[in-house]
């Protein structure tokens, strides 16, 4: 069946220009945000999709380089500082079967993206692991283009359903991040929104208490490792 065309190019678009949100921030991306290119993007899409852009990431949220930027990047989403979210669906989730609990990178979700990508006969990049949520979200924009509805909600309800947990995260987060602690939340709104067009039921707070548990289980580790290291 396929997915209705009202504001089909910019959701697709929408997921594109948050997808960049949640990648390391490159000159071009800094000097975007800086000029108000990206606010201008950003408002006319959330504009026509009918999402509440009040706590979105815009230019006054900017450090003053893009060094810092990348700073803020790594503290919240690389453990740089902790506790940190990681923006990567594999450790919110069940691990390989057999193989115990505690794994972190490389689950389950990220072999699902391997073979999804292999599909199209393309690679994830390897600066990012296959379920990291930039890369699930240019995927979610191919689906999106695609205008199969089905596919693309199943997409959603079985590779989206972490964000809940990982906005979680992200509020109890130490780093001190604006402009990605505000993009997570407009990329978490913005499911969420599609969550309830396409009729995909939102994790019940037992399915996020125990994300949330299983992610600090996998990352409890960080802070004794940085002690042992510094």
């Amino acid at each position: 069946m396929n997915q209705d065309t009202h504001g089909t190019a910019e959701l697709a678009q929408l997921y594109s220009l948050l997808s960049e949100c949640l990648k390391h921030p490159d000159e071009a991306f800094y000097e975007d945000v800086a000029a108000g290119r990206f606010d201008a993007e950003r408002e006319q899409l959330t504009s026509a999709l009918g999402l509440d852009a009040d706590a979105a990431p815009s230019a006054e949220h900017l450090p003053d380089s893009r060094a810092a930027l990348d700073n803020q990047y790594i503290s919240l989403f690389e453990a740089f500082e902790t506790p940190y979210a990681p923006p990567i669906e594999s450790p919110y989730k069940e691990w390989h079967e057999g193989a115990g609990s505690d794994g972190l990178l490389g689950g389950p979700p990220a072999d699902d993206m391997r073979r999804k990508y292999a599909a199209l006969d393309a690679s994830p990049p390897v600066a990012y692991q296959p379920d990291h949520l930039a890369l699930l979200l240019e995927y979610a924009s191919l689906l999106v283009e695609s205008a199969d509805r089905d596919v693309y909600a199943t997409f959603v309800d079985e590779h989206l359903d972490w964000l809940p947990a990982f906005r979680h995260r992200v509020e109890d987060a130490a780093a001190d991040a604006p402009f990605y602690r505000r993009s997570v939340a407009l990329v978490c709104d913005a499911v969420a929104a599609e969550r309830d067009r396409l009729g995909v039921t939102e994790p019940d707070s037992a399915t996020i208490a125990t994300m949330l548990e299983r992610v600090e289980q996998g990352t409890a580790g960080i802070d004794e490792e940085k002690e042992f290291r510094g």
